[in-house]
């Protein structure tokens, strides 16, 4: 609700400002009344007054919002298993770099947005597993 109510505050402080800007030719003109002047900045700087708390109740609204929002991040491991960072159950395959969040694909479906994240593959693996290469090399030496 507030958001919506930022909105209609910048809405009408534009207004007010167009308003206030209407008064100048009124002031320059060739007969110029130099209060118009002083009365169209007067409407014009309540204009602008007006847009900046219409900022202000916006950002206060999408803060309180991203503060719910936002869980804590567990603390990582350094050794062991890699897991999910969110529900520390399976082996992550994505890494949300805005967030830094390590994911596997149950957690990634609740946290998917294509708007504000970008993915890349996860680094973290689980238990090392010897490639085919090395088993081969460790055979044929002993």
């Amino acid at each position: 609700m507030a958001t919506k109510t930022g909105n209609w505050l910048m809405a009408a402080g534009a207004l007010f400002v167009f308003g206030g800007l209407c008064f100048l030719p009124a002031a320059f003109g060739s007969d110029g009344d130099r209060t118009m002047l002083g009365a169209g900045f007067v409407v014009m700087s309540f204009g602008l007054l007006t847009t900046a708390v219409g900022f202000y109740v916006k950002a206060r609204a999408v803060s309180a919002t991203a503060a719910a929002v936002s869980a804590p991040v567990p603390a990582r491991r350094s050794r062991g298993k890699a897991t999910c960072d969110q529900c520390t159950q399976d082996e992550p395959i994505i890494q949300c770099r805005v967030h830094q969040l390590h994911l596997c694909a149950n957690c990634l479906s609740g946290h998917y947005d294509f708007r504000s994240c970008a993915y890349v593959p996860s680094t973290r693996r689980g238990v090392q597993v010897k490639s085919a290469a090395a088993t081969m090399s460790q055979s044929a030496s002993s």
